[in-house]
């Protein structure tokens, strides 16, 4: 699949997991999922990897919650906004989960989500992502041609 339509799933999937927390509906992340991609006009994506990055990062929020807090200490979950959030979690589901084993370089992963930011918030949020990720990238001591 092309990279444009990975790039739609993970936005997608971060659009999912902020619906999700702010609604309290993650029971429904699959169907939240599917009408996000719709509403992108992406009736047709990568299943695969759509599944793989909804599976990590539902399954693994609470890991998630403590690495998040581990990675910025000064900064309470709470009080993290909810974009950003959701964000991180979807960048540490990919860093951590996807990355080896579908063969995506984790520098690819960590600026796919800095971009995401991007789009929908200000650059302090840019940074904080950013700054999140790359310790996250670094703790997770990737190879170094990864």
């Amino acid at each position: 699949m092309a990279a444009a339509n990975r790039r739609a799933i993970r936005e997608a999937v971060v659009r999912s997991i902020f619906e999700c927390e702010f609604r309290d509906c993650a029971r429904f992340h699959e169907e939240v999922f599917v009408r996000n991609m719709l509403e992108m006009e992406m009736p047709s994506y990568d299943v695969d990897f759509a599944k793989a990055l909804l599976t990590a990062v539902f399954s693994h929020d609470s890991e998630f919650k403590e690495w998040i807090e581990k990675l910025a200490p000064d900064w309470p979950y709470s009080k993290i906004a909810r974009l950003d959030r959701a964000v991180i979690c979807a960048g540490l589901a990919e860093l951590k989960y996807l990355c080896v084993s579908l063969d995506i370089p984790p520098k690819v992963t960590l600026n796919e989500y800095v971009e995401i930011t991007k789009a929908y918030s200000d650059d302090p949020s840019r940074k904080f992502v950013n700054g999140v990720l790359s310790s996250a990238l670094k703790e997770l001591d990737f190879p170094a041609n990864a």
